[in-house]
């Protein structure tokens, strides 16, 4: 499973013709026992991206959650099986309600942010969106720029060796396999991606239904951030803790509040914001703080 991110941007733009490069280094892990599937390590590790020409642009530092799948299954929630029911009338609130960050974006169009104008206690439109689906959750795995042939150069991995049952492992994203049986490298249908289409498969790891994907949620934070932030900002540091699943038949809902701004030791003038992701029955999916860079008004 994946238990969060930590984000590092740089000042370094991604033009077209650019060559993206990604070196993974381990960071470090830790094994605790928990309520939900007993012993479970946590482990963290670093993407590196960078140009063709060696200039950093981001770094990632990712959270993986591996426990026994047994003891996920033996822990699922029966209770929460079937999607929650929403009628005509409250689905067109949320519609309203999400236009209305939709409306924050074109009413700030091309114009700065400025740094001077946001204060500490400020809270940031909510984003809301949803409910998902199957369909939706769909749609994000078919965005992927690893499910468009050619964009990617990918690794061979043996993904049973790595630890993952026999029946969760399979050839997902498997380069050998593509030039072979494409088919079986779909992780819409087989491998270990497959349990947020399938709720059965899902079950059989601790998810009561279908699920979202953690990359997306993490997407999610930055792009919310970043929307806010305008075209002459940008999110320079993020955290994103990740609590629960984005499950099918929920929605969620974005907030942040300002907590402090500052100029750093670079001379960059920051708003630092903790954001929080809910369901609409409140239920925290993730939180984190993150450190937005936005223009200072010139006063000359």
């Amino acid at each position: 499973m994946f238990g969060g991110d930590e984000w590092w941007f740089y000042d370094t733009p991604i033009c077209a013709g650019d060559f993206i490069y990604n070196k993974r280094i381990p960071f470090d892990y830790v094994v605790k026992d928990t309520g939900f599937a007993g012993p479970t390590c946590f482990q963290r590790g670093d993407n590196h991206y960078s140009n063709q020409h060696g200039q950093p642009i981001a770094k990632q530092r990712s959270t993986a959650i591996r426990y026994l799948a047994e003891a996920g299954g033996e822990s699922v929630d029966e209770n929460s099986f079937d999607e929650p029911s929403w009628t005509e009338q409250s689905l067109t609130d949320l519609e309203a309600k999400k236009f209305s960050w939709i409306k924050m974006l074109h009413d700030l169009g091309h114009k700065e942010r400025w740094w001077d104008d946001v204060n500490v206690g400020d809270t940031l439109p909510q984003r809301v969106f949803g409910p998902h689906s199957i369909a939706s959750f769909t749609t994000e795995w078919r965005a992927y720029l690893v499910n468009t042939w050619g964009t990617l150069d990918l690794r061979h991995n043996d993904l049973e060796a790595l630890g993952f049952t026999k029946e969760m492992a399979g050839y997902e994203n498997d380069p050998e396999m593509q030039l072979i049986n494409p088919t079986l490298t779909d992780g819409a249908y087989y491998g270990p991606s497959r349990g947020h289409l399938f709720p059965n498969w899902a079950r059989r790891i601790g998810m009561p239904r279908a699920y979202g994907y953690g990359a997306s949620m993490g997407s999610w934070v930055t792009d919310y951030l970043s929307g806010w932030a305008g075209e002459y900002g940008r999110v320079v540091h993020s955290i994103a803790n990740y609590r629960g699943p984005a499950l099918s038949g929920n929605t969620t809902e974005q907030t942040a509040a300002v907590v402090d701004k500052f100029v750093d030791t670079d001379g960059q003038h920051i708003i630092r914001v903790k954001h929080t992701m809910t369901c609409q029955r409140g239920i925290v999916m993730c939180s984190g703080i993150a450190e937005i860079q936005l223009p200072k008004k010139n006063l000359c």
